[in-house]
């Protein structure tokens, strides 16, 4: 098919290549025969090229995070026969497989298929991964069968098949309330279940419709399109609104692709009109029952989760235990250590969270303390969840074409000199910090508490490397995009974490007002003055002075490459 003009290459691309590659033959190529423009479309079977030459990363779709211990086990075996023995844990619930030579791409992708995992649109200008609250099914605050919805639309075959080619990356979120757990107000396009009472007093349950949200170098939060969609006109309405936004998206300026921008143009009515107008052609019944938002204003409760070792599961006598994941890489010892502890102690399933952590699900009470024995013994850390030591970074430099910054070692760094001060991050509490090697928003700098973003500061020989701090993001209520607070060299960094949580412990109105509300409520240009000048040795990026300085204008990159 001839490419339409003034298409970006990309989109030329997704005309003129079938993105369902033979791996096999792709695995008797040499790579230097393998074109850039084909590696770039083996995205949308979940492979991207790593900054290695001849190496990939293969990143499975897990629905929801969830993964059975054989599957698991078969990730396992896979990563330590083809992937230098490692496997990460994604933002969006899934894994990751790293150091994937070419010729073994197929072996991956197939073994996994034999016990039922795909990676096929995992990543691309697809419907990637559907995300949800890491307790969907056991949670005692859910108000609907959450996992038979999220199944319903991450496997629908309209959204995996006839819908592939998007303008860019769309993502879904299902929650099993109306809380934050479920990260609804950044995605494209975000569910939630709502309860109500008939006349004859009668309990009803539908789902509440936001769309979008998205982040990126251009962060959004989501609107309200619906208060009121009946359970089986869900999928309808998602398809609905993928398919407005193939049709509606922009495929020459791809910076401006995502749905987030054509929510924005339309307006949240606009957008829930062009939906029902769309429903209307496809001749869909019932539309009458679904609900116009009151108002476009998000209403999201706070988290649910904050600091729990073990969850109470709503299934009575057994509760969740959370593991924590440093920095989302295991080893294969510690993949057969999970393996063993879901089926010795769980049911066998394993819950991947959006903090790139772990979850073991139906363990008995009685058995709780002997598994958590257990877990410490290994060396995990089970306390500190969404406090300081729970922090999220992207791959970075090692492995990822875009990185400027070293997010590895930074996350190194704040862990051995902060993490480990339990006094402090006790002191500290609730404390949300994310970490990027560029301007993109992989690892979610833009909804933390502290986000930090890569990037690096031309000289007269070379450039140097830091980060760029933001504050205050949240997911709750109507939302919140973090605010700039300075640049930093990479060097400085754990000084001026450290500065910034002291000034908040002592200025703080009492105990329970938490870091984001605190830097909320003071707001980014107000918190620089009072701060001061930055302790330690190292100087800030910009050299004039020892003040923290205004923002460093980096490039605003937004791709698809590498995004976890």
């Amino acid at each position: 098919m001839p490419a339409e003009p003034n298409l970006t290459p990309i989109e030329k691309d997704k005309l003129q290549i079938d993105p369902d590659f033979d791996f096999r033959d792709i695995a008797q190529r040499p790579f230097h025969d393998v074109k850039t423009n084909e590696i770039g479309m083996f995205k949308w079977t979940g492979v991207y090229h790593q900054l290695q030459k001849g190496f990939f990363m293969i990143r499975l779709r897990l629905p929801g995070g969830l993964i059975q211990a054989d599957q698991l086990e078969r990730a396992v075996q896979l990563a330590e026969q083809y992937g230098q023995g490692q496997l990460c844990i994604t933002t969006r619930q899934t894994l990751q497989f790293h150091w994937i030579r070419q010729e073994d791409i197929y072996k991956v992708l197939e073994e996994m298929e034999n016990v039922g995992v795909s990676s096929k649109n995992a990543c691309g200008d697809v419907t990637r991964n559907v995300v949800t609250c890491s307790l969907q099914g056991v949670c005692p605050h859910e108000l609907a069968d959450t996992r038979k919805m999220l199944t319903a639309i991450a496997d629908d075959s309209e959204l995996l098949d006839e819908q592939r080619n998007l303008p860019r990356k769309h993502k879904i979120s299902v929650s099993g309330c109306g809380r934050a757990c479920g990260q609804t107000l950044m995605n494209c396009q975000g569910w939630y279940p709502v309860k109500r009472f008939q006349e004859e007093g009668d309990e009803e349950i539908g789902w509440k419709y936001h769309a979008g949200g998205g982040l990126g170098a251009r962060p959004y939060m989501a609107k309200v399109i619906f208060d009121w969609v009946p359970e089986e006109l869900v999928c309808d309405v998602t398809r609905a609104a993928t398919e407005i936004f193939r049709q509606k998206g922009n495929r020459r300026i791809r910076a401006y692709a995502r749905m987030k921008v054509v929510v924005d143009k339309l307006g949240a009515h606009g957008f829930g009109e062009a939906i029902l107008a769309q429903l209307h052609q496809w001749q869909i019944q019932g539309l009458e029952k679904i609900e116009a938002a009151s108002h476009s204003e998000p209403d999201v409760g706070d988290m649910f989760l904050d600091g729990q070792t073990l969850i109470p599961q709503r299934q009575q006598g057994y509760s969740v235990v959370r593991i924590m994941i440093l920095r989302s890489e295991f080893h294969v010892e510690d993949g057969h250590r999970f393996v063993r502890w879901a089926r010795t102690y769980g049911n066998g399933e394993i819950m991947l969270t959006n903090r790139q952590n772990l979850e073991l699900r139906y363990v008995k009470d009685s058995n709780v303390q002997s598994l958590l024995e257990e877990i410490r013994e290994a060396g995990y850390p089970t306390e500190g969840h969404e406090h300081l030591p729970d922090m999220v970074a992207c791959v970075g430099t090692t492995q990822c074409n875009l990185a400027v910054s070293d997010t590895p070692n930074t996350y190194r760094a704040l862990y051995a000199e902060l993490a480990s001060d339990k006094a402090l991050w006790e002191e500290v509490g609730s404390l949300r910090i994310h970490m990027n090697g560029c301007p993109n928003s992989c690892a979610q700098h833009w909804i933390a508490d502290i986000g930090l973003r890569g990037m690096r500061e031309q000289e007269e020989e070379g450039s140097s490397e830091g980060f760029g701090i933001f504050i205050g993001g949240k997911l709750s209520g109507g939302g919140h995009i973090a605010e700039h607070l300075c640049d930093v060299s990479s060097e400085q960094m754990v000084s001026v974490i450290r500065q910034l949580l002291e000034f908040y412990v002592e200025n703080r109105k009492n105990k329970k007002q938490k870091f984001g509300d605190f830097v909320r409520e003071i707001g980014a240009k107000s918190l620089i003055q009072k701060l001061g000048p930055i302790s330690g040795k190292k100087e800030p990026l910009n050299r004039k002075n020892l003040k923290l300085q205004p923002a460093f204008h980096a490039a605003l990159i937004e791709s698809s490459v590498h995004e976890k």
